[in-house]
């Protein structure tokens, strides 16, 4: 016979069942989203996206469903979220002033403090961007004020891999890479690079603990139970999240912004700044409309967003572009041979500078846009929150409330754009029509559109326009294994991509 206490657990246990029953039964059948087609799994509950994240397959899920259902309206791919997987999408979606508010998906904490990146509120974000406006992100500032610094560094980085060349090391190129991204990004920010060209390292683990924690931000940002009810449960959430008491990772990389902010406030109080006004000044002087600074978790959060955005994901880039190009000889010996022929017309400089590859390397511009094309460092889903009366978006009505999202790795991979080659590295496209270019152009969702465009865009565009041509233009590159392209979280990295430098004599002009 059941005891008393085991007739509570049967009913308790009765109650939970029946209630997941029906939220199960309401968001398949009576949801707003309910007439929208998707896979029945993903519609009943968010831990379908979230184990798919999880498992690495999340930008193979969404072209999986791109084949079985078209592209001619939305797929559902959460209780609440719809996927848009047409370029033309995009404006309706991310240029829409209304439709501007981003999705809780944002708002998990994961990545640290409130920052420019996950703020939610459209008007707050606004505020916010407009305060930061002076700061050195925008491509003719960094060409006035740092790409000297950058070329010191690129300059380094072929001085170590002439090292390694010499003792004929087989490089991590999957690291190495963004090795360089992490110190361009630390320089900006802090006025200094972390040292990881010098000392050949991920100094302070940043970049192995970032892309650990993207498996964490995967499952916190993709989670909805566990993102509202543990991440913001005051007790339990502080031991899930980054802390400035740890010693590496994330949380060092918090701690060093509260001491280096701490230490320039404190010599800006003594005397006025005269340094080379990096980022973390221009936070520190950084004032909204009404006259009023950032509050001080706004300084200490910003000086790490250029890191946190742009390091890997640059690195990323770096590599996918790279490899994409060995894979092709024909891609190499046609980019090498442009390097050489600007060479030796004496139009490309030690090293070379932005606007000479711009000017004078269409065909390796071209490839570095096809890389980014099929290798998008940051695929997340950037979804925002339709607004009020709802919104008609690629031809079809949402109805309010709704999480609306386009996903660069699907969009960039659209057959009626790009044509039936759309998954194939073809660089020539880019060059073949104007017109068409600019389409592509258009439909580029790399560093997202709109009023909340990634911050760093310019800086990893210059990093690729420097580095990449003068790598090739000084090194034959081996490649020993082209790893792969593993996106966890929304964000791309690569991983066992090695290969072995040889220097080569440069054309001289």
């Amino acid at each position: 016979m059941a005891t008393g206490k085991d007739r509570v657990g049967i009913v308790s246990l009765t109650a939970l069942a029946t209630a997941l029953l029906s939220l199960f039964v309401y968001r398949r059948y009576f949801h707003p989203l309910a007439k929208f087609r998707g896979p029945w799994y993903a519609s009943a509950s968010s831990l379908a996206l979230t184990f798919i994240s999880l498992a690495r397959k999340e930008e193979q899920f969404f072209m999986y469903l791109v084949r079985k259902y078209g592209t001619d309206g939305p797929i559902r791919i959460s209780p609440t979220m719809l996927l848009f997987p047409r370029p033309s999408a995009l404006r309706d979606i991310y240029w829409d002033p209304k439709l501007n508010n981003r999705s809780l998906f944002y708002g998990s904490g994961a990545l640290g403090p409130p920052s420019l990146f996950t703020t939610l509120e459209a008007n707050r974000h606004r505020e916010l961007r407009k305060a930061l406006s002076n700061a050195p992100w925008v491509i003719g500032r960094l060409k006035t004020s740092w790409e000297s610094r950058f070329d010191d560094l690129v300059r380094l980085f072929v001085e170590k891999m002439s090292e390694h060349a010499a003792a004929d090391r087989i490089l991590l190129l999957s690291d190495t890479l963004p090795e360089f991204a992490s110190d361009i990004m630390s320089m900006i920010s802090f006025g200094e690079p972390f040292g990881c060209i010098k000392n050949q390292r991920d100094e302070k683990d940043i970049l192995h603990q970032w892309r650990f924690g993207m498996n964490f931000f995967g499952f916190a940002s993709r989670f909805h139970f566990f993102r509202e009810h543990v991440l913001k449960n005051p007790y339990i959430g502080k031991y899930f999240l980054p802390s400035v008491s740890q010693t590496s990772g994330m949380g060092w990389l918090m701690g060093e912004a509260d001491r280096s902010v701490t230490a320039r406030e404190k010599a800006n109080a003594e005397r006025p700044f005269d340094g080379h006004p990096d980022f973390m000044q221009h936070c520190l002087e950084a004032r909204y409309s009404d006259g009023t600074p950032l509050t001080a978790v706004e300084k200490r959060a910003h000086v790490t967003l250029l890191i946190q955005a742009g390091a890997d994901t640059t690195g990323t880039a770096l590599g996918s572009i790279l490899r994409f190009m060995l894979l092709d000889p024909r891609v190499f010996t046609r980019a090498r041979a442009e390097i050489d022929a600007a060479d030796k017309a004496g139009k490309l400089s030690d090293p070379i500078q932005y606007e000479e590859t711009r000017a004078y390397l269409p065909y390796f511009v071209a490839c570095i846009k096809e890389g980014l094309r099929l290798n998008p460092p940051a695929t997340n889903l950037f979804a925002r929150v339709v607004p009020k009366s709802g919104r008609v978006i690629d031809g079809t009505f949402v109805p309010e409330g709704v999480d609306v999202t386009s996903h660069a790795y699907v969009v960039h991979r659209d057959k009626e754009l790009y044509g039936d080659d759309a998954e194939d590295f073809r660089p020539e496209r880019w060059l073949e029509d104007e017109r068409r270019a600019a389409e592509f152009d258009a439909a580029s969702f790399t560093f997202s559109i709109g009023p909340r465009v990634c911050i760093g865009k310019d800086i990893a565009i210059m990093e690729l326009y420097k580095l990449l041509p003068e790598l090739v233009r000084r090194f034959d590159v081996e490649m020993i294994k082209p790893g792969k392209y593993v996106v966890v979280g929304g964000v791309a990295y690569n991983v066992g991509f090695y290969g072995r430098l040889r220097p080569r004599t440069i054309a001289q002009g």
